[in-house]
C-alpha cells in the first residue's frame, strides 16, 4: 500500500512538471495569452492625403464697367463704358427761367447744361433710365427746372436710342445762392451701370 502512494505521488510530480496543470514556465505565458503586435504608427501622423476641391471659379468683368469710373471728369469731356455707350456733359450755363416756369424759386440761379448719349453698343438703350443729379460746390442738390420758354426743358432724354446713334438732352437746375460757382454733375445711364462725375464752374 505504501508503495502504491509513493507512485501515485511521482506520477503526480511528473505532471507538475511537465505542464499539464497549467502551471508549468509562468513567465512565457502560453500561446494563447500572447499580447497582439503593436500597432505601427505612422511616422508622418495623422493622414496627410490633400483634400481634392474645385478652383474658385473666376469672376467675369462685367461690360458695364465705367472707364475711369472713381474719376470726376472737366465738363465736354466724354466717359464711356465697356459696352459701348458713352456719355458727354456740357458746361452749365446760368439762365434765367420764364413766369411759367416749374422748379425755380426767385432769388436763385438757374444753369442750364446738355447731356449727350451716343449708344456705341449693339443693343438699343431705353434713355428713360438715364438720371441726372446736380450739387453746387458747398453740396446742396439743385431743383430741376421745367419750362416751355426756351431753352425748352422738359423731360430730358427719352425714348430709344438705336446702335450707332447718338441723343441730346436739355437740362435745368434751380442752385442755392452760394459763394462757391463750382457744380457737380452725376449721371447715371440704367440700373447696371455705375453713375459717372462731371465738375467745374458754372460758365
Amino acid at each position: 500500500m505504501a508503495g502504491g502512494l509513493v507512485l501515485v505521488v511521482g506520477l503526480v510530480g511528473v505532471l507538475i512538471g511537465a505542464g499539464a496543470f497549467g502551471g508549468g514556465d509562468r513567465g512565457g505565458g502560453t500561446a494563447g495569452d500572447s499580447p497582439p503586435p503593436p500597432v505601427s504608427a505612422s511616422p508622418s501622423g495623422p493622414s496627410t492625403t490633400p483634400r481634392t476641391s474645385s478652383p474658385p471659379t473666376p469672376t467675369s468683368p462685367t461690360s458695364r464697367t465705367a472707364t475711369g469710373e472713381a474719376d470726376v471728369r472737366a465738363f465736354g469731356r466724354t466717359q464711356g463704358y465697356e459696352d459701348g455707350v458713352e456719355v458727354t456733359v456740357s458746361a452749365p450755363v446760368p439762365f434765367t427761367p420764364s413766369d411759367s416756369a416749374a422748379g425755380h424759386v426767385e432769388g436763385n440761379q438757374a444753369v442750364y447744361l446738355q447731356i449727350t448719349v451716343h449708344n456705341g453698343g449693339d443693343r438699343r438703350l431705353d434713355l428713360t433710365t438715364v438720371v441726372v443729379q446736380v450739387r453746387d460746390g458747398e453740396g446742396r442738390e439743385g431743383t430741376r427746372v421745367f419750362d416751355a420758354a426756351p431753352p425748352h426743358l422738359g423731360l430730358g432724354l427719352s425714348g430709344t436710342l438705336l446702335p450707332g446713334k447718338k441723343a441730346v438732352g436739355g437740362y435745368g437746375f434751380d442752385m442755392p445762392p452760394a459763394e462757391n460757382p463750382v457744380v457737380d454733375v452725376e449721371v447715371k445711364v440704367g440700373h447696371d451701370r455705375p453713375a459717372l462725375f462731371w465738375s467745374g464752374e458754372a460758365g
